[in-house]
Parts: structure tokens; C-alpha cells; sequence
């Protein structure tokens, strides 16, 4: 049974036997599809059976970053715990994997986006001495030029890439096609990952691979990119989403619109992209805090 179908069966049955409130069970459906709709974009899981504790900290982490508040949050894991322990009542699931998920503790957080200085300084200054200091360049590159999921970028073939045009062909949610570009640092590092690559490649395979040659696992991505990140940047907690949250915050602050970012991140509702508006306003005010004359007077 599909995500969707379960959702709507646990929402059936809390209406119906629990007697909750109206507007309790319309603020617990959107909160489940919103979760539904993260692991599969996000995420690249499919179904709910296949959701794992380590999942659910990934959504806690990314609401956390996306600046949702600590009320917000209780709420969604809430919705969440009741919805788990119903599937394994009904034998969906053997375990249930919100189990030993605290609520969060902070009342404020900031969403997390990779500074534009940062990010440039631990790209230029390095150069790989290897095929897989070369394939992870390649990736953050990739992530943070075209904006692209985790498991777009784990899917992605030789054959869906062309760095003549310097265009990418994606298949995003749903399946669905989409045409990116490729920016011009991130063409120059799959150039020197080809390089490296040397007669290996084929056309027809994964472009990222792990050490045994098989094709590069969504977990495998977390870690590079973890890694990486701590190592050379000195920065903790980022992971594959991060770079396409930066990817389209920076393209805002920039000037581009939200029409043309959420093309290119494959959004199918503009709603999803607007979230971007909420952090660039957040900026805003504390550029204005910092910055005017007057906003003492205001705290």
C-alpha cells in the first residue's frame, strides 16, 4: 500500500474512533503528506515500510534548518508517532522507527545555508590527487551548481550528461525529465574526474561509483558530503540537502526568481519553492537589525 493510502487510512481511523477536533486532524494530515512528500524528495525512499530511525532524524534536522519553531515541530512529531505505532498495529511495519526521538530542545533555530564564501574557498583551493578526491569534488560541484536530490545525483548516467552544452538531463520525482544547466566550475571538475577515469568509463553506467565500483548508495552521498565538509571546511552537519538549499538561496539573493528556481529544482508546486522567500526574509532582517539606525528602538 502506497504512502498516501496509508496516510489517509490512519487519518480515516483517528476521525472516526478517536474523536479528534477538525482542525487537529486537517493540521496531522498536512503535516503527514508533508513528511511523505521530504522522504521521497529529499530522501529518494519510496515506501513508508522502508523509513528508518536515522529518516526521521534527517526530517527533525532539515525542519530544524528550515527554521521551523519548536512548537511547529513537537506538533509534526506528534503526528508522526501516532501515525507509526498505528501501522505497526496493523502489521505495516515491525518496528516503529520514531521510537527514541526526543522533541527538540531550543526554541530558535537558523535554517542552515553554506555561506557563499565558504563554500568557494574549500572548492578552489582543492585540487584532487585522486579518482575519488576527483568524484567528490565532482558531486559537491554538481550538487551546489545544479541543485539537484540525492537520488537524482546518485542516478545519474553518462549518457544524461553533456558537457559540450553543459546541460544535465534529470529524472527527478515521479520520474519525471528535466533539463538543468551545468556551470562552468562544475563542468571543469567532471573534466578532471573524466581525466582520471581515464578507458573506465561507459556510457551507459552510473557516473558516481563507490570504491567497488557499484553504483555510489544515497547513505554512501551523506557521508561524503559530511565528511568532506568537516574536513575541509570545517563545518558540521551538512548533508545533500543543504547544497540544494544553498543552490537556491544564493540564486535568490541573487536576483533570480522563484518561477525560474523551482523549474530548476523540479518543484512541482511552487508552494515548496516559496520557503526560499521565508529564509532570504530572514536575512533581510537581520541585515536590517545590524545595519539601521533605528532598529534598536525596536527591541
Amino acid at each position: 500500500m502506497e504512502g498516501r493510502e496509508l496516510i489517509e487510512k490512519y487519518i480515516s481511523y483517528i476521525s472516526g474512533e478517536r474523536g479528534m477536533a477538525k482542525n487537529s486532524i486537517e493540521s496531522y494530515k498536512r503535516d503527514l503528506y508533508q513528511f511523505l512528500e521530504f522522504v521521497q524528495e529529499a530522501m529518494g525512499i519510496k515506501d513508508v515500510e522502508n523509513i528508518r530511525r536515522a529518516d526521521i532524524r534527517e526530517y527533525v534536522s532539515a525542519m530544524i534548518q528550515y527554521g521551523f519553531s519548536k512548537k511547529s515541530v513537537e506538533r509534526k512529531l506528534s503526528a508522526l508517532r501516532g501515525f507509526f505505532k498505528y501501522l505497526k498495529r496493523i502489521q505495516v511495519i515491525s518496528s516503529n522507527p520514531v521510537l527514541g526521538i526526543q522533541n527538540p530542545k531550543e526554541e530558535r533555530y537558523l535554517p542552515m545555508v553554506i555561506p557563499e564564501k565558504r563554500i568557494n574557498e574549500m572548492l578552489d583551493n582543492w585540487i584532487p590527487e585522486s579518482i575519488m578526491e576527483a568524484r567528490d569534488k565532482s558531486i559537491i560541484e554538481l550538487m551546489y551548481s545544479s541543485g539537484l536530490r540525492a537520488s537524482e545525483v546518485i542516478s545519474l548516467k553518462w549518457e544524461n550528461l553533456d558537457l559540450k552544452t553543459m546541460e544535465l538531463r534529470v529524472k527527478g520525482k515521479g520520474g519525471k525529465e528535466r533539463i538543468v544547466p551545468l556551470g562552468k566550475r562544475a563542468r571543469e571538475a567532471l573534466e578532471v574526474y573524466v581525466n582520471f577515469l581515464g578507458d573506465k568509463i561507459n556510457k551507459s553506467n552510473f557516473i558516481f561509483l563507490n570504491r567497488f565500483g557499484k553504483k555510489l548508495s544515497r547513505k554512501g552521498l551523506w557521508l561524503i558530503i559530511k565528511k568532506r565538509f568537516e574536513t575541509m571546511a570545517l563545518m558540521y552537519g551538512v548533508h545533500p540537502h543543504t547544497l540544494r538549499h544553498s543552490f537556491a538561496t544564493h540564486l535568490l539573493n541573487h536576483g533570480a526568481d522563484l518561477r525560474s528556481i523551482q523549474e530548476l529544482l523540479g518543484h512541482a508546486s511552487l508552494a515548496t519553492t516559496s520557503i526560499y522567500t521565508n529564509l532570504s526574509i530572514q536575512s533581510l532582517q537581520e541585515i536590517y537589525k545590524k545595519t539601521h539606525p533605528r532598529s534598536k528602538l525596536d527591541e
